[in-house]
């Protein structure tokens, strides 16, 4: 199987392709944009292996909680592969990535939002306990079991999402004709519109 995937999240972007079970990543840590950036990291690893987007599977994408323009970028990419390609395309959430290395113990997966506000989500040996959400970062952790690793942007150990475990998630699942952005608050222009 062979699968593109995108994380396109947070401030630093990723490409990664799993080759029959091996994944490749690039990591994009440039001052260019994702919109700028993403594409021509996506060339290059799969001419690195010979490959092109049409000898694909599938395309997967982390469908964020993260920032609303680059969630939208990486979705964006991935459905577009795969409606030129007619290939599935694979709804991944950032803070299942966060967790996934860890996916023997109890995970608690936090993404800062700013101002003490973020992005949670509980799992136990794989499973999802608490699903994604909203929060206020102290609150959340201040209710999670006992032994609890936390990993994320707004723990002590700040990992951020990465395509290679988009990929690894993204073969385990079933792909969608299309798939859409997570978005679990509304992104600062509606707040002030509603205001």
């Amino acid at each position: 199987m062979k699968i593109l995937a995108f994380e396109t999240t947070d401030a630093v972007a990723s490409v990664a392709v799993l080759l029959d079970g091996e994944v490749f990543e690039t990591v994009i840590d440039t001052d260019r944009r994702h919109a700028e950036s993403v594409l021509p990291a996506v060339e290059a690893l799969l001419s690195e292996h010979g490959l092109s987007t049409a000898d694909m599977d599938a395309f997967a994408a982390d469908v964020g909680p993260g920032s609303f323009t680059g969630v939208r970028i990486g979705v964006c990419m991935a459905n577009a592969l795969g409606a030129a390609h007619h290939k599935p395309v694979v709804a991944v959430d950032a803070l299942e990535t966060l967790a996934y290395p860890y996916r023997g113990e109890t995970v608690c997966a936090l993404i800062d939002a700013r101002n003490g506000n973020g992005y949670g989500a509980l799992y136990r040996n794989g499973e999802s306990i608490k699903p994604p959400c909203a929060c206020v970062i102290a609150e959340f952790a201040s209710d999670l079991p006992e032994n609890c690793r936390m990993v994320g942007t707004a723990t002590d150990d700040p990992q951020l999402p990465s395509a290679a475990n988009v990929a690894r998630i993204a073969a385990a699942r079933a792909g969608e004709k299309e798939i859409a952005p997570l978005y679990l608050k509304l992104s600062q222009a509606e707040r002030m519109w509603k205001a």
